[in-house]
């Protein structure tokens, strides 16, 4: 697909990256289809007060350049937010094996304590599974810290995409 000569004029203005909304005077854009043999029914938007002043250069711009800058737009968004969930998996991860870590040096601390103690295992009305279950306010708080955790991610990912 070859260029006509209308889109070397915006060259010498700002180039628009993606699709756009107006043109730089304000003036709303129209869609028309390429009447040149060069570009035969190919799509472009156009200023409208372009029609108008011939000799200004208002907006122009192919449709389908437009809509490949706008996926480039997004892809470049997306692998932003790729690298940043990343980011998020790794951080979690290593809190994660820092609380395995902490709960594995209070599980042998009490342990210990058992054995210098005299208390025997055996002898303890619950039992250790029972020890380690949390109870219902314990798990009332880890479903609200769980949803806290949700939401503040799904905000997160929201406010990356909106960007």
């Amino acid at each position: 697909m070859s260029s006509s000569s209308s889109s070397n004029r915006q060259s010498n203005s700002q180039r628009t990256v993606g699709i756009p909304t107006r043109c730089w005077c304000g003036a709303n854009l129209t869609t028309y289809g390429a009447q040149t043999k060069e570009n035969k029914f190919r799509r472009f938007y156009r200023c409208v007060v372009a029609l108008q002043r011939k000799n200004e250069q208002h907006l122009f711009k192919w449709i389908d350049e437009a809509i490949i800058d706008e996926i480039d737009k997004v892809d470049g968004k997306c692998t932003r937010l790729y690298a940043d969930l990343e980011d998020v998996k790794r951080s979690i991860d290593k809190r994660l094996d820092l609380q395995d870590r902490y709960i594995q040096d209070l599980t042998a601390t009490l342990s210990d304590f058992r054995t210098s103690s005299g208390v025997n295992p055996n002898n303890d009305m619950m039992e250790a599974s029972d020890e380690l279950r949390p109870t219902n306010t314990q798990s009332a708080l880890l479903n609200i810290a769980g949803a806290a955790i949700a939401l503040l991610t799904m905000t997160w990912v929201y406010s990356k995409l909106s960007n």
